[in-house]
């Protein structure tokens, strides 16, 4: 039998954990197929049956001789995606738990906790605020949350409340306990981002209310994504980027090179960061409004200035080192929670697994004129 507490800690396991036989497996951000909401203790009781069976698999599989492994690692598999799905039910109901009784059921903090700490580890910043800002609103007491939330909030855009509850932290009598390597990064950097990001809102609410920006859509292997282009401050890459998406040259290319923590960048044609499209447009980070580097940002790559062409990368958080050096051209307007999704990968790596694809990419939106790269050369 497991015990509950065991259950609690092995959540964390389950979330990144290697599938017998190879490869990796994220449920931070799984969405589909869930458990409809229901009691908590129920769902969590099913849990624990799910990874008593999953033990007893492991310890077959290891004493198994080697014609035995498949039936092994499918019955574990198939289990495994009956776990997978009740994670976002029990992620659901343990917030209500939680609002009935905020201290009461340690199994619920316990397991928000470990969730929401898999989500920050996974990019996954708007489901890990949600839950920690929630648990410091009830009063939990406990004291992983508040550090936890303040990468969250980094993470998430929410700089402000980052950067006022790390001033906080660093002047409790436990501070050098609580607060990691991870959690001042965030927090400091938080209050470098703040005015940036004020700056920001101003511009975002004038393009609101214009509301003529082009947009594309891109689909991909993990989910949707919709960005808005900044043509105002960047017209040549916006206008490099649209001329490549309405020539089809994305569709099927990967996402080559995935850092956790970082970004996502794809747009190249070999697959190994080293391809263009022929030619190299002019990086646009010397004037005086170029656009800076928030969560969800859409940016140039390149090999040095005025070298961009068609490799591009989203950050999954602000970025200000890149701020002024890379050409910030949009953002991600739908579809955040895919960029947890994408495949983490290093193509220089020996092993690296599979990428993730662009399936398709269109333009649902643009300006009435051409759009075309302005090269610098080719």
């Amino acid at each position: 039998m497991v015990s509950a507490r065991r259950a609690v800690v092995l959540v964390g396991m389950v979330f990144g954990l290697a599938l017998l036989g190879g490869g990796t497996l994220v449920v931070a951000q799984e969405q589909a197929e869930s458990q409809p909401a229901g009691d908590f203790n129920e769902l969590f009781a099913q849990w624990k049956a799910v990874l008593a069976d999953l033990v007893q698999y492991q310890d077959e599989y290891r004493a198994a001789e080697p014609e035995q492994l498949p039936p092994i690692r499918e019955k574990y598999n198939a289990r495994l995606e009956e776990g997978k799905k009740l994670f976002p039910a029990m992620r659901d109901a343990g917030l209500v738990k939680l609002k009935e009784a905020p201290n009461e059921n340690e199994d619920v903090v316990t397991f928000l906790l470990q969730y929401s700490a898999e989500a920050v580890q996974h990019d996954n910043y708007e489901d890990a605020y949600e839950i920690l800002n929630t648990m410091q609103q009830e009063g939990v007491k406990h004291p992983a949350v508040e550090p936890l939330l303040v990468r969250a909030a980094f993470g998430s855009d929410h700089y402000k409340v980052a950067a006022d509850l790390f001033d906080e932290l660093i002047k409790r009598p436990n501070a050098q306990e609580i607060i990691t390597e991870e959690v001042a990064m965030a927090g400091t950097v938080a209050k470098q981002t703040l005015p940036l990001w004020e700056k920001e809102q101003e511009i975002r609410a004038k393009e609101a209310e214009a509301d003529d920006l082009p947009r594309v859509r891109i689909e991909t292997s993990q989910g949707t994504v919709v960005v808005e282009l900044y043509e105002n401050q960047a017209p040549g890459a916006v206008g490099n980027f649209v001329s490549l998406v309405e020539d089809k040259f994305y569709d099927g290319l990967t996402f080559h090179r995935v850092i956790e923590g970082f970004m996502a960048q794809g747009g190249c044609p070999k697959g190994d960061g080293t391809g263009g499209p022929g030619y190299q447009i002019y990086c646009e980070t010397q004037k005086p409004d170029h656009r800076k580097h928030f969560r969800g940002t859409l940016s140039m790559a390149h090999a040095g200035r005025d070298t961009g062409g068609s490799q591009f990368f989203l950050t999954f958080l602000a970025t200000p080192h890149l701020d002024g050096q890379h050409t910030a051209f949009g953002r991600v307007i739908e579809g955040h929670e895919v960029l947890g999704k994408l495949q983490r990968r290093d193509p220089q790596a020996a092993g690296a697994p599979r990428p993730d694809k662009i399936i398709k990419a269109e333009v649902i939106r643009k300006r009435d004129h051409e759009y075309k790269p302005n090269k610098s050369r080719g």
